[in-house]
């Protein structure tokens, strides 16, 4: 009979634990090792103490129509998801926000009919033109399309919250790809910011974790060192934790982590030369995401979908991260992404709740006084990730020139070891992307 392979799984974020999950699943003998004190990532869902039973998350927030793994998933471990698509609006601090449905067109009308030219044109690229659309930024894409200045901005505003920078500093290619590349024929589409978890989606992170075993993971292990021999003879790789004594032997072993974390590695002679040197260029996106317990729900109730509103002020995106749940309280979500995660992420906490509830009072035309904020507003919760020492960044993001060259090296083998997350998912930079390369790295190992 066929020895029982032995696997070691670097990282218990959704790439890792869906790898470990998979792996397990198929009478492997899995072993996970986690930096952190605590599973999931760059997923974490937040409970405010004076409201246990509303939720918010810190971390990976959407699942879209289109993310066929994660759906199934949590259809396997019997984890309902709720709809989660936010009403647009937008204040210029000049005139009061209006609530456009989810779904609908944001622009203008003559940004409109160059989107659907261009959408049509897309599926007809070739890698030649894909290559070009790769070297300019996706600002100057749009900007050499025909937008106007007014959609420019509003389109940095709504896109910036997907890349997690300005638009003037992403990939056009890849910007494209996650625009026009959908199942979906629509013109107006969520960008995949459809559904979450109900309760929460560390629930996913806590189901994965039982289906692997929970014996089978550690927590507070630091990966210091991999080596893989040469000798035909070792066929082994060997994993060494800090402050332990012995490596930890594995017949394979899956890194999940994010990618410029490979560079602290000690990796022996036997180096991954190239893909250290596409992680070593490779910038993680600057996101703060802070949550405020409000007293009541002050902001607008939209038709359809919950409340949003992008501001050109520090709060950024703020959104109703209590959207489809119960109760009279109700949690805002700040959404800031580059210079303005940085800014947001050193003011002082005591007086940033309540500059997010006014700016969001203020869009819609209610002018608070700071009285009136103080009573509305009741705690904070911040997360961010640029400063997160295990991650240092939400998800990669990928600047001009790279889709082509740094995103294919990261994806590369290595030997006995394979890569995962997303940052080298086709889904780049939603949870979809993490779990299937995870998936994808148990596969690599099954098939060996």
């Amino acid at each position: 009979m066929a020895r029982q392979k032995e696997c070691v799984v670097i990282g218990a974020g959704l790439a890792g634990l869906a790898a470990a999950y998979r792996l397990s699943d198929k009478n492997c003998k899995v072993t996970v090792l986690e930096g952190r004190d605590r599973l999931g990532g760059r997923v974490l869902t937040h409970r405010f103490c004076e409201a246990p039973d509303l939720n918010c998350e810190l971390g990976g927030e959407w699942i879209g129509k289109n993310h066929t793994l994660m759906r199934a998933l949590c259809e396997e471990l019997k984890l309902g998801l709720q709809p989660h698509q936010y009403a647009n609006s937008f204040w210029n601090q000049l005139t009061p926000a209006r609530l456009i449905p989810p779904g609908e067109w944001c622009l203008s009308a003559e940004a409109r009919a160059i989107w659907t030219k261009f959408q049509e044109d897309f599926k007809n690229f070739g890698i030649k033109h894909q290559t070009k659309m790769d070297r300019i930024d996706w600002w100057t894409q749009l900007k050499e399309l025909g937008f106007g200045p007014d959609d420019l901005l509003r389109r940095d505003m709504m896109d910036s919250t997907d890349f997690g920078e300005t638009i003037r500093m992403n990939s056009a290619f890849s910007a494209a790809t996650e625009y026009l590349s959908s199942k979906s024929e629509k013109v107006d589409d969520s960008d995949e910011m459809d559904f979450k978890v109900r309760g929460g989606n560390s629930r996913l992170v806590n189901a994965l974790a039982r289906k692997i075993g929970l014996g089978n993971i550690k927590t507070e292990q630091i990966v210091v060192g991999i080596r893989q021999k040469e000798k035909a003879a070792d066929k082994k790789v060997h994993v060494y934790v800090e402050g332990a004594n012995r490596p930890i032997d594995a017949d394979y072993c899956v890194c999940a982590i994010p990618a410029h974390c490979m560079v602290d590695i000690d990796w022996g002679k036997r180096r991954p030369k190239r893909q250290l040197e596409a992680a070593s260029e490779l910038q993680y996106a600057r996101i703060t995401k802070t949550a405020v317990l409000c007293s009541k729900r002050f902001w607008p109730k939209p038709k359809r979908g919950g409340f949003s509103v992008c501001t050109n002020l520090a709060s950024d995106f703020c959104f109703d991260s209590t959207y489809g749940q119960d109760g009279r309280r109700g949690i805002l979500c700040s959404y800031a992404v580059g210079d303005k995660a940085v800014d947001i992420a050193s003011s002082p906490q005591d007086k940033l709740k309540y500059w997010i509830v006014e700016d969001v009072a203020d869009a819609h035309g209610l002018n608070w006084s700071s009285e009136r904020s103080k009573e509305v507003a009741l705690a904070i919760q911040q997360q961010a990730w640029q400063a997160d020492s295990f991650t240092r960044g939400a998800y990669a993001f990928y600047r001009p020139g790279q889709w082509f060259t740094v995103f294919p090296a990261l994806k590369k083998p290595f030997g006995r070891l394979f890569f995962a997350g997303e940052h080298i998912g086709e889904w780049q930079g939603f949870m979809e992307g993490a779990v299937q390369t995870g998936y994808d790295a148990a596969k690599a190992i099954l098939r060996a």
